[in-house]
């Protein structure tokens, strides 16, 4: 199956999920359309980066439904104050061992990938909840692929948000730690080699095995220009831990620390 957005850049903007407009609790259909660049590694564990313009489309129903390719589709199933809960499902696009990329507009084709096969789309199934505590939100989420690498993956967050009028209109901000946990069959798609991959890439065997992927921290800025226009802005560091960064195709051919930086103009049609 061929992707129709890139791992790597994909990859930093589904990380951060406050890269959503700020939620109302209006009735009715919402959406939200634009464009922005993503400056990103080429592939996730890669020491390379790409700047890409990629499109945000965001589709929303009251303060229940919303469904992005940053946030994936969910639903709200619990919505108290303080505390949400539901299913999510999310995407991730493949990764093709010919590394290219539609999206990108700088940056040379990676032959790391060659020999090492594809991983096709995932969907990912499994359920969602965020606890507030004053202005800090914990969350977690937790799914299953069911296509793809067919792993199951965690991500935990702590993420502190605000208001700031240094500026004049009221910049919306968020920052703070993740960690990603994975079992073998993730890592094991992205990251083991198997005896004929060995000799097609070039790469010593190794047998990746689950566990802490990566803990980093992200931040999100929404600058709003009026009630429609408005930019936003992210920002991510990760550091890959376990087999995800001891594995030969990091090792010695990319970087365990992964950082990415992106800006997206939205208009808010309703």
């Amino acid at each position: 199956m061929r992707r129709i957005l890139t791992t790597g850049t994909l990859m930093a903007v589904a990380c951060c999920p406050a890269f959503a407009q700020e939620r109302t609790a209006d009735d009715g259909w919402g959406l939200i359309v634009g464009a922005g660049a993503l400056h990103s590694p080429t592939y996730e564990g890669d020491d390379d980066t790409r700047l890409s313009i990629l499109p945000n489309i965001q589709v929303s129903y009251g303060d229940r439904f919303f469904a992005s390719v940053q946030e994936g589709i969910g639903y709200r199933v619990i919505k108290d104050p303080g505390f949400e809960a539901g299913p999510i499902m999310r995407v991730k696009f493949s990764r093709d061992e010919d590394a290219d990329q539609p999206f990108a507009i700088s940056g040379d084709d990676s032959t790391d990938l060659i020999g090492l096969g594809d991983v096709d789309t995932s969907i990912e199934l499994g359920g969602f909840l965020a606890y507030d505590i004053g202005p800090v939100t914990l969350s977690a989420e937790a799914r299953q692929a069911v296509t793809g690498h067919e792993g199951f993956v965690a991500d935990l967050g702590v993420k502190w948000s605000g208001r700031s009028f240094l500026f004049g209109p009221p910049v919306i901000w968020s920052v703070g730690p993740r960690a990603k946990l994975v079992d073998d069959s993730y890592n094991g798609a992205y990251f083991s080699v198997d005896a004929a991959q060995s000799l097609a890439s070039g790469l010593p065997v190794f047998e990746a095995e689950g566990g802490l992927h990566s803990y980093g921290i992200g931040a999100t800025a929404i600058v709003p220009f009026t009630d429609e226009w408005s930019a936003v802005i992210v920002a991510g560091y990760d550091r890959l831990e376990g087999d995800a960064a001891d594995n030969p195709l990091v090792q010695l051919r990319g970087s365990e620390d992964q950082a990415s930086i992106g800006v997206f103009l939205s208009y808010k049609f309703f």
